[in-house]
């Protein structure tokens, strides 16, 4: 119970850094309309996966489809993961009811199917806040604190009630740097990935760099480092993933 309490204490301060900077002197800032108010967005996404392999992920290649919807007042999302013996679904929205210059807030719900050929089906529901903040025009913050139901089915467990249920905290935290020339590096701690929804304490860091191509084009790698009882002291590498990804919006 103490460790709980401890994890959750981290999760809410570290929720709290996208408003560290938002009462800050920057008159260049305040006067740029960085959240657009009207007009529709859309991307497209594919994304090439190579995993060690360690852990729960028993995968060494992947391909990933992803689209996005964004407009003023809605962000939504769906997208699957292809690969050997492993298929996941996942899909997800987020409302922003309130918008401002420098930071807008919503609340977010996503799903996510995981069916574990021959192994177990596994439903995660998550729903809670999300926060999505530009202290100045150089860096970004995002963050997200759910709580997370999940049931898993196990088929070996030949039982009447085949599945095991859980409740959790899930949480995101990232950090995004845009640099000349349309290239943007980020960073996040975070206890999901979008086909990874794991308990608070196995948390993964995730690196990466984007750069914007000509015509609404983009394309970026990034790097997954995970974790498993990251926040105490039997902290264990869980294992290695990293992605090639290509995408447009229009």
């Amino acid at each position: 119970m103490e460790k709980t309490a401890k994890t959750a204490f981290f999760i809410l301060l570290l929720l709290l850094v996208p408003l560290s900077r938002l009462c800050a002197a920057d008159p260049e800032w305040i006067n740029t309309p960085h959240y657009e108010k009207d007009g529709i967005e859309m991307l497209m996404e594919g994304t090439a996966v190579i995993n060690t392999g360690q852990g729960w992920e028993t995968y060494n290649f992947a391909f990933q489809p992803y689209m996005q919807l964004d407009t003023t007042h809605i962000t939504a999302y769906t997208g699957i993961q292809l690969t050997s013996g492993m298929y996941d679904w996942a899909v997800g929205a987020t409302y922003w009811p309130l918008i401002q210059n420098r930071i807008k807030a919503g609340i977010s719900a996503n799903y996510n199917m995981n069916y574990y050929d021959n192994i177990s089906l596994t439903h995660n529901v998550m729903l809670g806040g999300s926060i999505d903040a530009r202290p100045s025009s150089w860096l970004g913050i995002k963050s997200s604190l759910f709580v997370m139901a999940k049931a898993r089915s196990v088929f070996a467990i030949d039982t009447y009630d085949k599945f095991l249920h859980s409740i959790t905290l899930a949480f995101n935290v990232e950090a995004d740097i845009y640099l000349p020339y349309g290239i943007t590096a980020y960073a996040s701690l975070a206890s999901y990935e979008r086909y990874r929804y794991m308990l608070a304490i196995a948390p993964s860091f995730t690196f990466g760099v984007s750069k914007q191509l000509p015509r609404n084009f983009y394309a970026g790698l990034e790097a997954a480092a995970r974790y498993t009882d990251f926040f105490t002291g039997s902290a264990f590498y869980d294992g290695c993933e990293i992605r090639i990804f290509a995408g447009r919006r229009f």
